[in-house]
């Protein structure tokens, strides 16, 4: 059974009984949020009781994230507001270049110029659905195993914090 202290965003896991891999999006109290690593499959909310009971660590993947997981020292319900859990880096502002919708990921282009790579799984569950190349985003950039990638990518509200976003 996976404990409190495992359960983080970036943590991939196993359903023990179907073989299918998922990949933790974000998770509260009382559920987990999950995205498919197989392309015509939906994310899964689901109860953090079933979660921890049907669904194992995959261990080939350990050690991108998973090591905060295993040094927590909180128990129970708690779930740590630190900042291990969310992602560390700059926060920032571009355009979706491309779309692979098929496979799951794409590249926005900053307003600095630079190109970043992003998963649906550094989305919530349903946004990645609705973005289309062209949209503005915001999202926090961390390094990865293969250099910069996207996480907590998000639709980035017209007129809402910038009065000039245009």
């Amino acid at each position: 059974m996976l404990s409190m202290e495992e359960i983080e965003p970036g943590l991939l896991v196993t359903h023990k009984a179907t073989g299918l891999r998922y990949s933790v999006v974000d998770f509260e109290d009382e559920e987990v949020l999950l995205s498919p690593e197989q392309t015509g499959l939906q994310d899964l909310m689901v109860p953090l009781a079933l979660f921890q009971a049907e669904f194992i660590a995959t261990d080939r993947f350990r050690g991108v994230g998973s090591r905060r997981g295993r040094s927590g020292k909180g128990r129970g319900r708690r779930r740590p507001s630190a900042a291990p859990q969310a992602p560390a880096g700059p926060k920032c502002r571009g355009k979706i270049k491309k779309m692979v919708r098929d496979r799951g990921f794409g590249f926005i282009r900053g307003d600095d110029g630079k190109e970043v790579f992003f998963h649906r799984s550094g989305l919530n569950a349903a946004d990645y659905d609705v973005l289309s190349e062209g949209d503005t985003v915001e999202y926090v950039v961390q390094e990865g195993p293969r250099g910069a990638r996207a996480e907590n990518v998000r639709q980035a509200v017209a007129g809402g914090d910038e009065a000039s976003a245009g």
